[in-house]
């Protein structure tokens, strides 16, 4: 399950000594073309809801693999009218053009998770729809495309109303480096066929990868934003406190 940069979110630590079920928040890239284990390794995390947060147009383009006695729900957290920047095509052409700007506006992205209107509507729905499972429901899992930044968010956003420490936040975050070597030969190979010199494509991969000041970008927008992160929960996302005691309650051991 590597290729698809897969993980559960299980065994994390919280502040108060209680710690983060396994087999029940799963993250991962999108689950497309899985193969036989790949099933059974699902399967044996007892997967019951998947929550797909890329746009209309990914989801149209590489459908997800439909599983029987899943419940699939499609979360947009980017929208239609700026679907064109969940592309990898979007972002090598503003590369090529302004490979300076290109970072300033990956982090300008990952404000709009925390700030937009839409965003904190998609990640709100996802978040409601976890409190209102049971102990016993099953495993959920969430991804985007890459597995990387809509669900590197979401996956914070949760782990932070659990009472994860912003470290083992930060490190769940990026450790998705450690999946990444395919996705980063595709680009690769998709950018030397356009005409990229190495040098273009060391910079290249230096803004797309993994990246602890994107993450670190949409928290401090949301706390600017709200004055907090708890008043960007509650205020931005519209949690209740039953909401987060419902998370805690599923989500926590």
């Amino acid at each position: 399950m590597t290729h698809l940069n897969f993980r559960d979110l299980g065994g994390i630590k919280t502040m108060c000594g209680r710690t983060v079920r396994t087999k029940r928040l799963l993250r991962a890239a999108q689950p497309v073309g899985l193969s036989s284990e790949d099933l059974s390794h699902l399967r044996a995390h007892n997967l019951k809801y998947i929550f797909d947060l890329r746009t209309r147009h990914e989801v149209e383009l590489r459908p997800v693999d439909r599983i029987d006695g899943v419940t699939y729900t499609h979360i947009d957290i980017i929208g239609d009218s700026t679907s064109q920047a969940a592309l990898p095509s979007y972002w090598m052409k503003l590369f090529r053009k302004d490979p300076d700007g290109t970072e300033g506006e990956f982090l300008n992205t990952y404000r709009d998770f925390a700030t937009t209107t839409h965003a904190s509507k998609g990640y709100a729905s996802m978040l409601k729809k976890l409190a209102a499972t049971t102990g016993s429901d099953g495993a959920a899992l969430f991804h985007c495309a890459a597995g990387k930044d809509r669900t590197g968010f979401a996956a914070a956003i949760i782990l932070k109303i659990l009472g994860v420490r912003d470290d083992d936040v930060f490190a769940d975050y990026l450790r998705t480096r450690e999946y990444q070597a395919h996705v980063q030969k595709f680009y690769e190979d998709r950018a030397r066929l356009e005409g990229f010199s190495d040098e273009q494509i060391r910079k290249m991969n230096s803004i797309f990868g993994v990246n602890l000041n994107y993450l670190t970008a949409a928290l401090e927008a949301a706390k600017n934003t709200y004055g907090s992160f708890e008043s960007y929960v509650t205020n931005g996302l519209g949690i209740t406190e039953e909401d987060a005691a419902n998370l805690k309650r599923n989500f926590l051991e």
